[in-house]
């Protein structure tokens, strides 16, 4: 007796009888094939393909350069040498102050709208259902840590006047570029609250008592949802020194983040590090004046709502409180951070406490270095 099976034989003739000796066989052998889509191009993969041993960058998840090209991401225009078109050298030119204005945005954006949701929509029959303090506390930190996303990387992230006029004094930050930084900051902040104003407008309408109500102070007033105001039985001299302490903890705080000599984050992880710095300002410090420690986030709201006929109380609430306290007692709370840091803590010689003793020109000037006073 042979010991070969005909049916498993591999050549063509047994393949042949096999399917002529079990015609039932063959008669109900299901026909299945893939659709074009699921075979196009498997033919010609290697092993290296369907099996990679390392993983190419893709977006939205990993940044890639915009010549670099991979199967989700075409090149495009990138290699082109052309002339840039007329937007881009515009934006070119403005570019940093654009950061400026979307960062300080982001930060009006969830600051004021989760204002407006919180307060607007905490009745008796739902108390607590639309959000916390807590939960104010958290947002606004998240629209800082955004902010800081949106705009680190062109234009190192002030978002803040006290910022830029601190790194003016402490790092270096060219004079010129305060004013352009500043107007960018407080129309970010206005634009962002002019549209939280119209999602929420409705509500507004109906928490205030009408649609053409709208009240500076008051039981129902809807204007301390987007800017600041000091606790009502609290004297000037306690709302100047509240901003003050904030904002001095805030730049202390910052400049350590940024310091290369101490525990600075990996690059890419200072928005997590503001966003813990601001946590903790907002549910520590925050309740006697609301924490604004940013004359653009301050100001910005308040061009808003003046704009849409909140009316000139806007500005003369509390003796004129949005200059004397988001702008003057910020930034001197600011300076005062600036020192402490880095009087006690800064070793780096950008800083005026670390100034060389003896002489005002660098030694290197003429042999190739860069005039540093002159370096933007």
């Amino acid at each position: 007796m042979s010991e070969r099976n005909p049916l498993l034989a591999n050549d063509t003739n047994g393949r042949r009888s096999s399917a002529a000796s079990l015609p039932s066989q063959r008669r109900f052998r299901p026909s299945f094939s893939l659709p074009p889509l699921m075979t196009r191009g498997r033919e010609s993969l290697s092993r290296e393909e369907v099996h990679p041993d390392t993983t190419e960058p893709l977006l939205p998840a990993t940044a890639i350069h915009a010549n670099e090209s991979t199967r989700l991401h075409k090149t495009r225009w990138s290699k082109y040498d052309a002339e840039p078109n007329a937007w881009a050298k515009f934006r070119h030119v403005w570019r940093e102050e654009f950061a400026e204005f979307w960062g300080a945005f982001m930060i009006l954006l969830f600051g004021a709208g989760v204002e407006c949701q919180v307060n607007l929509h905490y009745g008796e029959n739902n108390k607590g259902a639309y959000g916390t303090y807590l939960q104010g506390r958290f947002a606004w930190a998240a629209g800082v840590a955004i902010a800081v996303w949106v705009s680190g990387g062109i234009s190192g992230g002030h978002c803040n006047p006290t910022v830029t006029i601190v790194l003016s004094i402490f790092r270096g930050f060219p004079a010129r570029k305060i004013p352009s930084f500043i107007i960018a900051q407080v129309l970010g902040c206005t634009a962002a609250s002019l549209l939280i104003y119209a999602n929420y407008k409705h509500s507004i309408s109906i928490y205030e008592g009408g649609e053409a109500i709208r009240t500076i102070a008051g039981p129902h007033a809807t204007a301390p949802f987007f800017f600041t105001f000091p606790a009502s039985y609290l004297p000037w001299q306690s709302a100047y020194y509240s901003e003050f302490l904030a904002s001095a903890t805030l730049i202390a705080a910052v400049f350590a983040l940024s310091d290369k000599g101490n525990l600075s984050p990996p690059k890419g992880t200072m928005p997590f590090a503001m966003f813990i710095v601001l946590l903790g300002i907002g549910a520590s410090l925050g309740f006697n004046t609301g924490y604004a420690m940013n004359g653009a986030r301050d100001t910005g709201p308040r061009i808003a709502l003046w704009l849409v006929g909140y009316g000139n109380e806007i500005w003369t609430h509390n003796g004129c409180y949005w200059l004397w306290a988001p702008w003057i007692a910020a930034i001197t709370g600011g300076i005062a951070g600036g020192v402490v840091y880095d009087a006690f803590c800064y070793t780096g010689r950008d800083s005026p406490f670390n100034r060389p003793s003896g002489g005002t020109k660098n030694p290197l000037l003429g042999e190739g270095s860069v005039d540093e006073e002159n370096d933007d």
